[in-house]
């Protein structure tokens, strides 16, 4: 680690030396779904759970084509199989992931919570010069377009016309927008406003997806002219990039939420729901009060901002992941109160520019 610390172990998956963001999850199921998450992009992942693979891994829950983190680091995993699986060690080397495995993950854990995350390499020396490797990287600020699509492409159906900003589009989250008929087309990261006015949307979502919200000023400025005109849904980086063009500002967490089941509570009803997280930043209470927003989601653990909402426009936004990939369903409510909201502003307005 950067930091100088070190935690050995035995190497497996594929044999090559990476360097990325160290994140620890909690996750004990959805590993597929955690490799393969775009938001992972540029991390390498250290799961706490004791024994990783214990059913063997299945493809059909994969978020992306490709795989996205830089590494896993493991306590111990099983070469199991059930229904055709694969085991996982096998699995991330097809995938060219590196991985580290017999590590004292708990302490790693404890290391990260009390120091933070930073910056680590799975590597075959330990010598002062790797270290100052480690030291001396500069981790890419294009993450985002790394994972975004190149090209616009359709998720037909027959409902409601959504276009998707891609920041690392997980596929889950094109699984709820089917489940409720919705007609969509994912556009790339920069797209412009004229491309997605073109496309004639009863709606907009910026999606998840990795790296630090200020890296990606475009993005910032294209939604200060959208959201004017449509409704729009934030999740985890789109909720974050929405709060930055509304002038709020954003502080990287203490601890670091990525975990599959971490309690979020709404702050009208007081409902309690078990989410899905993946993201490093919150949102700084401070500028909420001087904004036109309102909060409507706090965690429970650390009373940090994890949804909120537009007075006056109509935009909705949560940090945390409704699309349950992995985790509890709890939040699939997100995407229903969503296509409420569209359905209520075109019924009282209609027509573009009716918010201005």
């Amino acid at each position: 680690m950067e930091d100088g610390t070190v935690f050995p172990g035995v190497g497996f998956g594929s044999s090559i030396i990476t360097t990325g963001q160290l994140v620890v999850s909690n996750n004990r199921t959805g590993i597929e779904q955690s490799v393969t998450d775009p938001d992972s992009e540029g991390q390498i992942i250290a799961f706490t759970v004791p024994a990783i693979g214990l059913s063997g891994i299945n493809r059909d829950f994969y978020e992306s084509i490709n795989s996205q983190c830089k590494g896993v680091v493991i306590g111990s995993s099983s070469s199991a199989t059930v229904d055709g699986s694969i085991p996982f060690g096998d699995w991330i080397e097809t995938l060219g992931i590196p991985g580290i495995k017999n590590v004292d993950v708990r302490a790693l854990s404890k290391h990260i919570s009390e120091h933070g995350e930073m910056k680590a390499s799975i590597m075959d020396t330990h010598d002062e010069h790797a270290i100052d490797q480690i030291k001396a990287l500069v981790l890419p600020p294009d993450l985002v377009k790394r994972v975004s699509t190149k090209q616009s492409y359709p998720n037909p159906n027959m409902g409601l016309k959504m276009v998707v900003v891609d920041l690392g589009l997980k596929y889950s989250i094109l699984r709820q927008l089917s489940y409720r008929d919705c007609n969509s087309v994912i556009v790339n990261y920069n797209a412009s406003p004229e491309e997605i006015e073109s496309l004639h949307p009863d709606g907009i979502i910026y999606s998840n997806g990795p790296g630090d919200p200020t890296d990606l000023p475009n993005t910032i400025e294209n939604i200060k002219v959208l959201q004017k005109k449509y409704p729009i849904l934030g999740i985890g980086l789109g909720n974050l990039l929405i709060a930055l063009a509304n002038d709020c500002k954003i502080e990287p967490l203490d601890q670091p939420h990525h975990e599959s089941s971490l309690a979020v509570k709404e702050v009208a009803s007081g409902k309690i729901d078990f989410v899905n997280h993946n993201h490093s930043y919150t949102i700084d209470p401070k500028y909420i009060s001087a904004s036109d927003f309102i909060v409507t989601n706090i965690c429970v653990a650390d009373g940090s901002i994890e949804g909120m909402r537009h007075e006056y426009l109509p935009i909705m936004c949560v940090l945390f992941e409704p699309e349950a990939a992995p985790g509890p369903t709890d939040g699939y409510y997100v995407f229903d109160e969503f296509i409420d909201l569209i359905g209520s502003t075109k019924n009282q307005y209609g027509g573009v520019d009716r918010w201005q």
